[in-house]
């Protein structure tokens, strides 16, 4: 298969895709060492330019929260055990992406990053082990991409075979094309425009197989009209929501109910226009550090 990049491009229609299993299992990262101990995004400074401070005992429990509220929604979650010195492990979407074997056809795969950020390089292989010794094949790039940051920037989507891919500051537009040709898949690839957005999950959360949460200025004209091509229901959020509130970094397991930070009144009230029902938690100490609900755990679909 291909890239896409642009709405002339495009040769299928979603429902002619096949399916894929719901991605109704996570993996979430013990959050013992998190904190902010440099920046790598712009959150993780205050105003004055120094580094936030995160409660680390308000953390803990804001994790446990949201580990609950997965589990009520009917979500098998793994836990990785903490990695010496990696404060930001707990943002377990970015070291790695998943590849089913219904997209493979044969065995789960598991596709390791390539972290622009020297202080996350080591969470590569620490996730990596974790995915093959719960069946996973480990399966790296061989090209030329320097950079590509798993499922912050590759997003399922929603039943069907077919992956989202990001372009911006942490993944090159050439892993997309790797993954495509391996995989005989279409990717559809969004450049990000905004620093504030620097993984495509910040702005985008495809929330059921024809609706998504996103914020339309952090893409490029040609992202936003593919946005608008292929989900019917693109719910817009307001810039005050997207960019401090994190609206957009969240995440539906069943493609009905969609858990997302607390507080954004307008998103709250469009996705109950559009039947579907909000779950909020609360992880304002990890906004500090860049990410929110769907940076915190790492989606797939259940084995038994």
């Amino acid at each position: 298969m291909r890239c896409y990049d642009d709405v002339t491009e495009l040769d299928f229609a979603l429902a002619d895709l096949p399916t894929l299993p719901p991605f109704d299992a996570a993996w979430m990262a013990d959050p013992r060492d998190f904190t902010v101990e440099y920046a790598i995004n712009p959150h993780m400074r205050a105003a004055g330019g120094e580094l936030n401070e995160v409660d680390r005992a308000a953390a803990r429990a804001e994790w446990a929260a949201l580990r609950e509220a997965f589990e009520r929604l009917g979500v098998a979650v793994d836990v990785l055990p903490p990695l010496d010195g990696h404060p930001d492990l707990v943002f377990c979407a970015n070291p790695g992406l998943p590849v089913p074997r219904e997209v493979t056809g044969g065995v789960d795969e598991w596709v390791p990053s390539r972290m622009a950020s020297a202080q996350r390089a080591g969470e590569v292989a620490h996730l990596a082990a974790f995915a093959e010794a719960r069946g996973w094949r480990v399966a790296p790039l061989t090209g030329a991409a320097a950079r590509f940051e798993g499922t912050g920037d590759g997003l399922w989507h929603p039943r069907r075979r077919l992956l989202w891919g990001g372009v911006g500051p942490r993944t090159e537009a050439s892993a997309w094309e790797e993954l495509a040709a391996r995989y005989a898949l279409p990717v559809v690839r969004l450049r990000l425009a905004d620093p504030d957005f620097y993984h495509l999950d910040t702005c985008l959360a495809l929330v059921a197989k024809d609706a998504c949460l996103w914020y339309p200025p952090a893409f490029d004209a040609a992202g936003r009209a593919l946005v608008e091509r292929l989900v019917p229901r693109a719910i817009a959020v307001d810039e005050e929501a997207a960019r401090r509130g994190f609206a957009c970094n969240a995440w539906s397991p069943d493609g009905r109910r969609v858990v997302l930070q607390r507080g954004a009144e307008e998103v709250v009230r469009a996705l109950r226009a559009a039947d579907l029902e909000p779950v909020e938690v609360e992880t304002s100490e990890f906004r500090k550090s860049g990410g929110s609900v769907f940076c915190m755990k790492l989606a797939l679909p259940q084995r038994g």
